[in-house]
Order: C-alpha cells, then sequence, then structure tokens
C-alpha cells in the first residue's frame, strides 16, 4: 500500500501555519488531473473566522442529523404499519405475493434494528427465502 500525500494549506484568514497554530482541519481530496486522494491540513487561530465558520457548519450538520433520527424513531414504525396495513387490504394475488412478503421482510428487517443496516447477506437470506434459487446454488 502506497502513503498518501499531505498537503499543507495556508488558511487565507489568518495565516496561521504550523508556529503559531491553535487548531487544524484535515481533509481529504481527490486530484482532478491524478485521480490519487490526497489529506489537505489547515492550521487555524482559535479567532480565526473560517474555523469559527468550520465549527458553527460542524454543529449544525450535528444538530441537523439529531432532529432526523428522532423524527425517523417515530416515523418509521408508523410507515412500516401502514406498509402492513396497505399488503392486508390488496387483493390477493399470487405473482405478486412474493414480492409484497419479500418487501415486508427486509422494511421489518430493517426497523428491528434502526442503528444498522439491513447486510447484504441477510438481504439474500431474505430474498432466497421469497425466491428459492432453482437449481445449483452460487459459490461462497
Amino acid at each position: 500500500m502506497s502513503e498518501r500525500e499531505t498537503r499543507e494549506e495556508v488558511c487565507p484568514d489568518c495565516l496561521a501555519g504550523e508556529h503559531d497554530k491553535d487548531a487544524r482541519i484535515i481533509t481529504a481530496h481527490k486530484d482532478p488531473e491524478s485521480g490519487n486522494y490526497y489529506t489537505s491540513v489547515t492550521w487555524h487561530t482559535n479567532s480565526c473566522p473560517a474555523w469559527t465558520v468550520d465549527q458553527i457548519l460542524m454543529e449544525e450538520g450535528i444538530r441537523k442529523s439529531k432532529e432526523k433520527t428522532a423524527w425517523m424513531k417515530v416515523a418509521l414504525p408508523a410507515a412500516l404499519e401502514r406498509l402492513k396495513a396497505a399488503a392486508v387490504a390488496v387483493e390477493p394475488d399470487e405473482s405478486a405475493a412474493p414480492f409484497v412478503a419479500a418487501l415486508l421482510a427486509v422494511v421489518e428487517q430493517q426497523a428491528s434494528d434502526v442503528g444498522v443496516f439491513v447486510t447484504p447477506e441477510r438481504l439474500t437470506e431474505i430474498l432466497d427465502e421469497h425466491f428459492p434459487p432453482r437449481g445449483e446454488t452460487p459459490e461462497a
């Protein structure tokens, strides 16, 4: 594995560097010419406007994420119940039944633990249950 390139950048607002640093921001970028990734290190003083803006944006992102998570914890169970009610309310259709059952199983699996995503392995198990393979089984 090759070492990643690190580039030092001087903040245009506070002109902080290694010698008078208070804080640093490390970001990853993709070089448009080479396609290689590199890290960028920018130093800031505590009174730097760019640093202040970065902190405000980060805190705002955290706040929005927490609000969205709180909303999801209420909305997902309600949406799952609406999905179940809709599945029961439609006329039985033999050809659509496995699709409806698989969709319900995937959504129920995800709703059972909203802290993690349904893994590809679990998704495969659900699909195999509702759409069993015919003939040979794929090699692991």
